[in-house]
């Protein structure tokens, strides 16, 4: 096998860029904004047919999140790029400037609203492609001022630019940051003895609890926003949900994850989004021309969408409860549900058991697809470990009679 072979196909799961003009790679990566713990490897000249010579560089453990990655194209307008599952190449795709870009260079008029102080890049460029590289030139939507390519090549090549919102995640780094703020933090909350168990709202005894809300400290709520904002950005590149106008956060620990969300999202990946929640109780005063119960109401307009956010999911009553009140929006839609964590139970309550399972039921009965960022299983068998034989005892017990899932 080839150094060239074995570069390329010697990766489990992550991204390989190859085709990059010769002495460029290093320029390549580091538009990139991996994480600290990200491997990649650069090969420069490579033997290449149609080239003569090429770079390539191979990341491990990665995918993309963001379609705007495409400004590579103005440093290596031939470049593909190679999405790499379980060894086998699973999409192939040919970087290309895009026909408009956004919020990553900054418009050359001082007085443009864009470059507005103390905000990053708001912009948004119509991308005019020449026959040569050097030709093409971004024309602000905003004031119609023009950015030639000499401008665009100084700044990527310039030591500060990065594609600060925007980036390169993998559901690993997502799973493996929540499990770690879920643990640490103190949001996974185990029964004080064995003959006290925390009560569910259905009235089942769980050795369990998960409270997002117990997160107040500056550092967990930056994994946590960190981890909803890069998911969420992730499902949207990989089509698993379309596009959204609103957060909705189910009061009242969703209030907080749909506002951490709404945030990440922006000052991650460049999306401005809005965010609702409902009152337990309608507003009787003050402004009642809007918010009387759902909050952030009064921006809506008919035909938006939402996406709904919380921390579990156990019987599903209170999510069926939150479409429900949805309904006073009028025309809307929801494109789906993320949720931190899947209980992985059946449907029912402490006596009553169902076979189907609160996910199966949002997704068969009402049409709503439920995301995790984690489940039960996985988190179990993480802290099996540490618990004692009594408290496992435990679990088990609760899953043979109530879950949807065996553990062991």
């Amino acid at each position: 096998m080839s150094n060239k072979q074995l570069l390329v196909s010697k990766i489990e799961n992550g991204i390989v860029i190859d085709h990059i003009p010769a002495g460029r790679a290093f320029q390549v990566l580091s538009l990139l904004k991996l994480p600290a713990d990200a491997r990649a490897l650069i090969a420069q000249n490579v033997v290449s047919g149609s080239m003569g010579s090429k770079d390539l560089i191979k990341i491990e453990g990665t995918y993309l999140t963001s379609s705007e990655i495409d400004v590579i194209a103005f440093v290596a307008p031939d470049a593909t790029l190679n999405i790499i599952n379980n060894w086998q190449v699973k999409e192939k795709r040919r970087v290309s400037i895009p026909e408009t870009l956004g919020g990553t260079f900054n418009c050359p008029n001082t007085l443009c609203p864009t470059n507005a102080r103390y905000m990053a890049p708001n912009t948004r460029f119509r991308v005019e492609k020449g026959e040569q590289l050097e030709e093409t030139k971004l024309h602000c939507t905003y004031c119609g001022s023009i950015t030639y390519y000499g401008t665009i090549r100084d700044s990527i090549q310039s030591e500060s630019f990065r594609i600060e919102r925007r980036g390169l995640v993998s559901r690993g780094k997502i799973e493996s940051v929540f499990m770690d703020v879920l643990i640490k933090g103190g949001a996974l909350r185990f029964s004080p003895s064995l003959d006290r168990p925390f009560m569910l709202k259905s009235g089942r005894p769980s050795p369990y609890f998960v409270n997002l809300g117990a997160l107040t400290d500056g550092e967990s709520l930056g994994k946590l926003k960190w981890a909803f904002a890069s998911y969420i950005a992730l499902l949207l590149e990989e089509g698993e949900i379309p596009d959204f106008d609103y957060v909705f956060g189910p009061s009242y620990k969703g209030i907080s994850l749909a506002a951490l969300t709404c945030e990440g999202l922006n000052e991650l990946y460049g999306m401005d989004k809005r965010y609702m929640y409902d009152r337990k109780e309608a507003k009787d005063y003050g402004d009642l021309t809007s918010d009387q119960v759902l909050v952030g109401a009064g921006y809506f307009k008919p035909g938006q969408r939402l996406l709904v956010v919380d921390d579990t999911i156990t019987t599903g009553i209170t999510k069926v409860e939150t479409i429900e009140k949805l309904r006073m929006l009028g025309d809307h839609g929801v494109v789906g549900l993320v949720i931190a964590v899947d209980r992985q139970e059946r449907l029912g309550d402490k006596d009553n058991v169902e076979e189907t399972s609160a996910v199966q039921y949002m997704e068969q009965e009402l049409g709503l697809k439920v995301h995790s960022i984690q489940n039960i299983e996985t988190i179990y068998g993480f802290i099996k470990d540490s618990l004692s034989e009594e408290m496992r005892g435990l679990w088990l017990d609760y899953y043979r009679r109530y879950g949807t899932v065996k553990l062991d």
